[in-house]
């Protein structure tokens, strides 16, 4: 099994065509030959997950209902593993009800699944979500 990274699962989920992510096409044509391997695993974290997804949102200005499209697509993939599975898809159903980026919804369901009560955020639209608080309301 091999661990990826965010910037290469990037280059494998939107190829660069329009320079939004500064990937040459050597990178690109790279990446995807790596994933053509017949038989390869890959491993993505949780933290790689909501890299990601910032990424997506942010950068790339992906619709919610893409990215969300884009994690479902990651956790059903039977040669990908997703670490923390069952916190990234809690996550993934708290951003699909909620105002909140996927990154804050997965910090917020590994640290509940860490022991923790809420966790404290500056954040006003995270504060909103199950898991958070803000700190002016501790």
């Amino acid at each position: 099994m091999i661990g990826l990274d965010a910037n290469v699962l990037l280059r494998w989920l939107i190829p660069d065509r329009e320079g939004k992510l500064g990937s040459s096409e050597a990178e690109i044509e790279r990446v995807s030959k790596i994933f053509l391997v017949d038989g390869a695993q890959f491993f993505i974290n949780a933290v790689v997950i909501a890299e990601t997804a910032w990424m997506l949102e942010k950068r790339l200005k992906l619709a919610r209902t893409d990215v969300s499209e884009v994690v479902t697509r990651l956790l059903h993939a039977e040669n990908i593993a997703v670490g923390n599975d069952a916190e990234v898809r809690a996550a993934q159903h708290q951003f699909d009800q909620s105002g909140a980026n996927l990154a804050d919804c997965v910090i917020a369901q590994l640290n509940l699944t860490a022991g923790c009560s809420h966790t404290l955020t500056f954040d006003r639209e995270a504060a909103r979500t199950a898991g958070f608080r803000h700190v002016d309301e501790q």
